[in-house]
């Protein structure tokens, strides 16, 4: 495991989503990619920047601070690890990169968890089918 990748367990993905912390001329820049909901937000020194809602593999927020054209880019690396990256570029150059995965040891996420994760989305899917048909 690379020295910036951190595991984390899936209940605290779900519960706090994926943070990641970058450092640039005494500016601290935070990223936030939610567990749940798929809201990514950036924050510059505590301050909102950037947030949008994507379910894509990849996706970017731009801003500019101090002169300089800053992109912050999520990146799903691997589904079954439950792998995500974030990259900072400065300028277009890349900068840093920090991972986190909810698989253990970065090991791929087991049957067992994949069937939870589906068996709770029919669930879901279906209240959501019985509660639309009630009331539309």
């Amino acid at each position: 495991m690379k020295k910036d990748e951190q595991t984390v367990g899936m209940l605290d993905i779900l519960r706090n989503g994926f943070w990641f912390y970058f450092t640039h001329n005494n500016h601290e820049i935070a990223a936030h990619a939610s567990g749940f909901s798929g809201r990514e937000t950036i924050y510059v020194d505590d301050s909102k920047v950037s947030t949008k809602l994507s379910w894509r593999f990849k996706s970017g927020h731009e801003f500019e601070l101090d002169g300089h054209q800053y992109r912050v880019v999520f990146d799903v690396v691997s589904i079954w690890k439950g792998q995500i990256a974030c990259h900072l570029y400065i300028d277009d150059k890349h900068v840093e990169t920090n991972e986190h995965a909810m698989a253990i040891n970065n090991t791929k996420l087991g049957w067992k968890t994949f069937f939870i994760m589906f068996a709770a989305g029919l669930v879901f899917g279906a209240l959501s089918a019985y509660l639309v048909k009630l009331f539309v």
